[in-house]
């Protein structure tokens, strides 16, 4: 699958980067807002190209079989460019996607999006993150939302717990967010879900495998 990775210089952008290059089913492109960047990923061996995803990035879809939406500002930037981010270019990228005929589009939410979040303390992040959700899911493209716990700087563990629903909130390391990203894309029936995600007990395509509902079926593209 040719796939661009829009935020690929954040730190789940960079661990996926490098996993799907190494991986034998994608074809990544990396993309980042400063040249200065791509030294990285020259030296992974990793095609990328400059774009400024809040001024529009439809010129770089054609082509490409997937996007993976990994930018945010984090939540802990003021509202403004929350929104700015999670929100608006987000929602532009999905009706970009729709013109140029991308159909496969993965995005990297959180637990607890919601539109109407009353979180005390991420509250402007959740609401982005569930208006950008939102907009997705009427896209009628074919998406996948993964909408991990709070995300740590630790190595992987390999295993997670994977719902629709999970009922609690937990943590997840980012190498374990990029994986569970690349096992979403080889299993279809995760197409049209939003899978929550917490380090767990079962391995990785397992538990991707269970909350979607089946097994890994041949991509369609």
């Amino acid at each position: 699958m040719k796939t661009l990775i829009v935020g690929a210089n954040g730190r789940v952008g960079t661990l996926l980067s490098g996993k799907m290059w190494a991986a034998h089913d994608f074809s990544p492109v990396a993309l980042i807002r400063d040249s200065r960047q791509q030294t990285k990923f020259t030296a992974l061996g990793l095609p990328s190209a400059v774009g400024d995803l809040e001024a529009g990035i439809a010129d770089f879809l054609q082509g490409m079989d997937v996007v993976v939406f990994t930018a945010g500002s984090g939540g802990h930037t003021g509202p403004e460019k929350t929104i700015d981010v999670d929100q608006n270019a987000a929602v532009r990228l999905i009706k970009d996607c729709k013109k140029q005929g991308v159909r496969r589009f993965v995005m990297v939410s959180a637990i607890g999006a919601d539109p109407t979040s009353d979180s005390p303390r991420i509250q402007h992040y959740l609401r982005a993150k569930g208006v950008a959700d939102g907009a997705l899911r009427s896209s009628g493209l074919d998406y996948i939302i993964l909408a991990p716990g709070t995300l740590l700087e630790e190595k992987g563990t390999g295993r997670i717990d994977a719902a629709e629903e999970l009922g609690y909130h937990g943590y997840l390391p980012r190498e374990d967010l990029a994986d569970c990203i690349i096992e979403s894309l080889r299993n279809y029936n995760c197409v049209g879900k939003t899978i929550e995600l917490v380090t767990g007990g079962k391995k990785i395509k397992d538990a991707i495998a269970f909350a979607a509902g089946g097994d890994a079926q041949p991509a369609i593209l």
